[in-house]
């Protein structure tokens, strides 16, 4: 099968700056879909891959947060059709599994059959393989995808913020909202305030939460977070953070959500927790990592330290249920995305995300219709 020019920015080494270069692009097999990319968002899991602290197979094409415009389809596809706008996510589940007939499609156990091909996604000028980041590889002018992977959203949800849906703010919400439980009688703190925190207070609003208290670096970000929905803020750069958030909530609070991806946040959410509470972390942390907790507070206290990944989304029903919230002015999206660049600046878009006033910066790939 012939394949698809395409310029996309490669990882060649941890640490260097991305290149950008013409890879070549299979086309659709069948059950796949292949997308011009329209936008990508920048998440911190790509950093990790960029900085070396998570391990992937180089040259690699990262990026997994996207929405475009579907350009042909393979055979058996029979859900999507070409000029569909579409966002995508890194977990296209099979729906027939134990864990995906039990509502936990994110745990799919068929998700590498999902990815698996018999002939790579991508290659070089020299025809070499290129990985692509969660078979999607988004940082690229187009990308294929299995149909499973693909929610189709209307050409009234900005292709920017569309982007969005496919991780930061399914993982947050879906946290919140399926991973934890959270209800009107819960307090929940949230621990860094970036793409994925931000969508999580927005979930623990919409959700009736009676305290919600936000925790960063940066008064820009709490103040945004307080526009968001956080009823308090604490500046972790001040002082003791768990004395702060006590002295908020006496007794601790019934929910943490830790949106960093760090040990030492990851043990302070536990320490944050009232009796029976539950600490759910979100942020990827470096290979390797392990965290400490006290025995004594989980037995004693029932408390709970879960992961969630990927908010333990249910993308095609999530997908439908954030952009009514959107449309309806309960889910800012706007106020997520602070930042755009183009293909050939998207090192100075990861740059930008250590700015405080940063929360989801997006790679445009043009002025193509949507």
């Amino acid at each position: 099968m012939p394949r698809i020019p395409v310029s996309a920015a490669v990882l060649r080494a941890p640490g260097e700056p991305l290149s950008i270069e013409t890879l070549h692009l299979d086309e659709p097999r069948h059950g796949e879909v292949m997308v011009r990319t329209v936008a990508a968002g920048l998440c911190h899991s790509d950093l990790h891959y960029l900085t070396g602290s998570l391990d992937i197979s180089l040259p690699a094409v990262l990026g997994h947060e996207v929405s475009g415009v579907v350009e042909q389809c393979g055979p058996g596809v029979d859900r999507v059709r070409v000029g569909d706008r579409v966002v995508v996510t890194i977990t296209p589940s099979c729906g027939q599994c134990p864990e995906c007939v039990s509502g936990a499609p994110t745990r799919c156990s068929r998700v590498g059959e999902r990815r698996r091909r018999s002939e790579p996604l991508l290659t070089d000028g020299a025809g070499a393989p290129v990985t692509s980041l969660g078979a999607i590889g988004a940082f690229a002018e187009a990308i294929v995808v299995p149909e499973a992977a693909l929610a189709v959203v209307d050409a009234d949800i900005r292709p920017d913020v569309a982007a969005l849906l496919g991780c930061c703010i399914s993982t947050g919400v879906g946290a919140v909202i399926h991973g934890a439980g959270v209800g009107p009688t819960d307090t929940v703190a949230v621990i860094g305030c970036g793409g994925v925190g931000m969508a999580a207070i927005q979930a623990a609003r919409l959700s009736g939460a009676r305290r919600i208290v936000a925790i960063d670096l940066h008064d820009e970000k709490l103040a945004l977070a307080k526009s968001l929905g956080a009823t308090d803020t604490v500046l972790s750069a001040s002082g003791d953070v768990r004395e702060a958030v006590l002295e908020l909530i006496p007794g601790g609070v019934s929910h943490v959500f830790e949106a960093v991806g760090r040990p030492s946040t990851a043990e302070l959410a536990f320490a944050l927790l009232a009796p029976g509470g539950v600490a759910t972390l979100l942020g990827l942390m470096p290979t390797g990592s392990r965290i400490s907790l006290d025995a004594a507070a989980i037995v004693e206290g029932d408390r709970r330290v879960q992961g969630s990944y990927m908010g333990g989304n249910r993308f095609l029903a999530d997908v439908l249920t954030l952009t009514d919230h959107y449309r309806h002015g309960r889910l800012d999206l706007d106020a997520m995305v602070t930042g755009t660049v183009a293909l050939e600046g998207i090192d100075g878009g990861f740059a930008a995300m250590a700015a405080p006033s940063s929360i989801r910066t997006v790679t445009s790939f043009g002025e193509g219709t949507w």
